[in-house]
């Protein structure tokens, strides 16, 4: 397979030949159909946020599962069959650790302490290597940024087939941050008056997901009339420009 590999701040990424990785217990191997890039992907290429590399980076991902792990589980099995359209969340916690029995897989230790510290799954060990040389090459999340990956059951979601790949690709990035702020940090409820404050990618979700939980008022604050206008169109209902008025005054 092909992939996208970082070597280096600051410097292109070049296309790479791999041996096809393999999944192991608990683990699907995933045909790439849309991937994002995220600003932490920028931050790693340009060397704000170190990370072990070469590596692939990438985890806004959608996919199809081409193959499960062997002694994966018949639970798993069953609820991603061969063909299922899925969706990876970019933290993928291992189920088992004191954050994720407590229900913060946000905070998994596994996660931070394998995939982000050393660039492999928690075993300790990566899933992709060159074609040629065998040399390892690390994951960020699953390293969406190739033509197949492997990602842990625990971090997909089924994505219903009416779904596009590619507008879909976002929900286990910034949607799944703004859901967990919205339901987790705010616990908005039916009838709340919210301030969003930055219309992006994650404040547009959050504007989307207050409104799907019903709040009465929501608030857009951003720096550009463009992003207050398109919030709009995602649901808030009034909208302040920061760099025109004073921010507090107007919501009070």
């Amino acid at each position: 397979m092909r992939g996208a590999v970082f070597w280096e701040p600051n410097k292109p990424l070049t296309m790479e030949d791999f041996q096809m990785p393999r999944p192991k217990a608990g683990e699907l191997l995933i045909k790439t159909k849309a991937c994002g890039v995220c600003h932490s992907d920028l931050h790693v290429l340009k060397g704000d946020l170190p990370f072990s590399s070469p590596c692939v980076l990438g985890h806004e991902l959608t996919g199809e599962v081409v193959e499960h792990g062997a002694h994966t589980d018949v639970s798993v099995t069953k609820r991603f069959p061969i063909g299922s359209h899925v969706v990876g969340a970019f933290i993928m916690p291992c189920g088992n650790c004191f954050f994720c029995v407590k229900g913060q897989e946000d905070l998994c230790e596994a996660f931070f302490s394998y995939n982000r510290a050393k660039g492999t799954l928690y075993d300790g060990e990566t899933r992709l290597f060159l074609r040629n040389s065998g040399k390892p090459v690390y994951m960020y999340s699953m390293g969406g940024l190739a033509e197949y990956c492997v990602i842990p059951a625990n971090a997909l979601a089924k994505l219903p087939n009416s779904l596009p790949y590619s507008e879909s690709a976002i929900l286990g990035c910034a949607v799944f941050t703004a859901y967990g702020a919205m339901r987790h940090a705010a616990d908005i409820r039916a009838g709340d008056s919210i301030a969003v404050i930055g219309v992006g990618g994650v404040g547009g979700s959050c504007i989307q997901i207050a409104r799907a939980f019903g709040a009465a008022e929501i608030i857009a604050v951003d720096v550009l009339d463009e992003k207050l206008s398109n919030a709009l169109g995602l649901g808030a209902t009034h909208t302040v420009n920061a760099s025109k008025e004073d921010v507090v005054d107007r919501i009070k």
